[in-house]
């Protein structure tokens, strides 16, 4: 029996140690925690304690963080907004878009109330924390670097370009253009072109336009091969 309890208290030394090591504030679930599947219902005791001690705090079933602490004495401080975008970007296998991601882009001033993440497969609006949160498809997998998200990112606002709220589309389309095609070097520029044949015609069609403008012709060829020659686009813009 005493041989039991110390193996317990080894496996429960070694779970705090390992949450010791997660940064105060970060969101982790028992996927970051390193133990034998037989154990699972060990460390779900284990954080429940913690939590119960408030060395934990639980945001929803499975979901913990390590609380900060105010430096100017207020108490724990909140999980932040960045922290819990990650976390559920994590959870559901997508990446933010939409108007929230629109604003850092400088396509619109407006601050959304409802954050957007790309998925690929249905999930229902839902809230979390004070956040609301809708999901729409996404076209391409989530890539594994930040460059190849930012040129996903100028496609999505190339397919939403009529639905970026405080900008009517001209608007859009040339800050697009502007501020986040026109300085791409040729091989992000190919990039991009490689990622657009996931999406809509429509999208596609509007990249070429962008492509043709920036003098890109050979590039704009290719996308035009995608295009079924005999479709007709209705744009609001020039």
């Amino acid at each position: 029996m005493q041989k039991v309890f110390q193996r317990m208290e080894s496996f429960k030394s070694d779970i705090q140690r390992q949450i010791e090591l997660i940064p105060e504030g970060k969101i982790f679930t028992f996927n970051d925690l390193a133990f034998p599947l037989s154990k699972f219902a060990n460390v779900a005791v284990i954080l429940s304690g913690l939590s119960k001690e408030n060395k934990l705090a639980r945001i929803e079933k499975g979901a913990y963080y390590k609380p900060k602490q105010s430096s100017l004495g207020l108490g724990y401080l909140p999980v932040y907004q960045d922290e819990q975008l990650n976390y559920l970007t994590r959870k559901l296998n997508g990446y933010l878009t939409g108007a929230y991601i629109y604003n850092k882009m400088s396509l619109t001033e407006q601050v959304p109330s409802v954050i957007t993440i790309a998925v690929h497969y249905p999930v229902r609006a839902f809230r979390f924390e004070k956040l609301s949160v809708e999901c729409v498809k996404a076209y391409v997998a989530v890539p594994d670097d930040d460059q190849t998200l930012w040129l996903i990112r100028i496609l999505d606002a190339i397919k939403d370009c009529r639905h970026i709220p405080g900008a009517s589309p001209q608007a859009a389309y040339d800050r697009i253009f502007k501020l986040h095609l026109s300085p791409l070097k040729y091989a992000n520029l190919e990039k991009l072109v490689s990622l657009s044949k996931n999406y809509p015609p429509r999208v596609r069609k509007i990249l070429s336009r962008m492509l043709h403008e920036s003098d890109n012709r050979d590039l704009e060829e290719q996308l035009a091969a995608t295009i079924c020659p005999t479709t007709r686009f209705d744009f609001p813009y020039k």
